[in-house]
């Protein structure tokens, strides 16, 4: 979810915590969905099924936005790319340019995509490093020194003080979260 802000965040005039590089290798089905018999959405915006790309006119949601201050002109996915991680945003450049354009940007904040609090509890974390694999870029992240230890802020029992995932899905056109939870 973008901010409705028309002022893009200077991402270049930051303290970058974490980047990784995306190169389509022959094994990324994201890339060859043909050949590696791919599931989901492929950079292209286009849906495959076992590898066969289906006739129906729907794309993913990355692919139909429309340009703007969080989002490049580039409706397919990056051929190539680098992404940049900060405290505040996660930044996909085309590296596919010179310039190295913006294609998406994700600002850190609970109710976004990026988030880093995502029960509403005393439990927040900050992105720390990155990975991408098959269309989907992870965004590890470490509790913050304010995260709250021991038991739930509503006496669940859980502790949430351990690392946190946030995974940027292009293949399924979703995001999702993985954390550990110990009672």
């Amino acid at each position: 979810m973008a901010p409705t802000s028309s002022v893009p965040f200077n991402y270049l005039n930051q303290s970058i915590v974490a980047s990784c590089l995306i190169e389509p290798k022959d094994i990324d089905s994201f890339y060859n969905p043909t050949t590696n018999l791919h599931n989901g959405y492929a950079w292209n915006g286009l849906m495959y099924v076992n590898g066969v790309q289906q006739t129906s006119s729907i794309l993913a949601s990355w692919y139909t936005e429309g340009a703007g201050s969080y989002r490049g002109i580039l409706p397919t996915f990056p051929k190539a790319g680098l992404v940049l991680l900060s405290n505040v945003a996660l930044t996909i450049l085309d590296e596919t340019t010179a310039s190295l354009n913006m294609w998406m940007q994700f600002l850190l904040a609970d109710s976004f995509a990026l988030a880093n609090n995502f029960n509403g509890e005393l439990n927040g974390w900050q992105p720390a490093k990155l990975a991408y694999a098959d269309g989907i870029i992870s965004v590890i992240y470490t509790p913050d020194s304010g995260n709250l230890s021991g038991l739930a802020a509503d006496d669940s029992g859980y502790n949430v003080n351990s690392n946190m995932v946030v995974n940027l899905d292009f293949a399924q056109d979703r995001v999702y979260i993985d954390v550990a939870v110990s009672s």
